[in-house]
């Protein structure tokens, strides 16, 4: 490499790789600063916002009514692009939703999609079971395997058996829910 660059090529190159640094440092944070959740399928938040078209059909698709689309007043960046709130609506997990996407910006597992849109977390403060009343709806009915246990009598998440679905806070019977969905 005995070639000498000139002032261009120099600048150049030092630009691609400002560029580049700045924009993997941006683009990394993005999953970090997501305070929402995506439908199940979505790989990471950059990899969606790319693939993305913000068709809709997710949403028409989506027999439970859970999937919602960002107004143009949450930025252009988001706008028009489908989110859940599993703490209102679960999401039954169907597949409808990655069923009907044409971008593949929601695709299966095996093509490197996530069917884990959270996790649940209980809140003894409000979980009924903490306050040694026999109560067990949210075990119930998670359709998840070993998600959830009970542990003398109070509910204990395993995080990495739970898929965030929802469908736990939605038969929680106390009034200020006891079980969470977090991202």
């Amino acid at each position: 490499m005995n070639e000498r660059l000139n002032r261009r090529q120099f600048l150049s190159m030092n630009w691609d790789a400002t560029v580049g640094f700045v924009g993997n440092l941006v683009l990394s944070q993005l999953d970090d600063e997501r305070e929402f959740f995506r439908p199940p399928g979505a790989s990471t938040e950059v990899e969606f916002l790319t693939l993305c078209t913000r068709c809709g059909l997710c949403k028409n698709a989506c027999p439970e009514e859970t999937i919602s689309l960002f107004s143009l007043a949450s930025g252009a960046k988001l706008a028009n692009t489908p989110f859940i709130d599993p703490n209102i609506r679960p999401c039954t997990m169907c597949g409808k939703c990655i069923d009907v996407c044409p971008s593949h910006a929601l695709t299966t597992i095996a093509n490197g999609g996530s069917a884990v849109v959270g996790f649940a977390d209980i809140l003894p403060d409000n979980c009924l079971a903490f306050k040694d009343v026999m109560c067990d709806y949210c075990i119930r009915a998670c359709p998840q395997t070993q998600a959830i246990y009970l542990d003398n009598g109070k509910p204990v998440v395993i995080a990495e058996n739970c898929n965030g679905c929802g469908l736990c806070v939605s038969r929680c019977i106390s009034v200020d829910k006891g079980i969470w969905i977090k991202l």
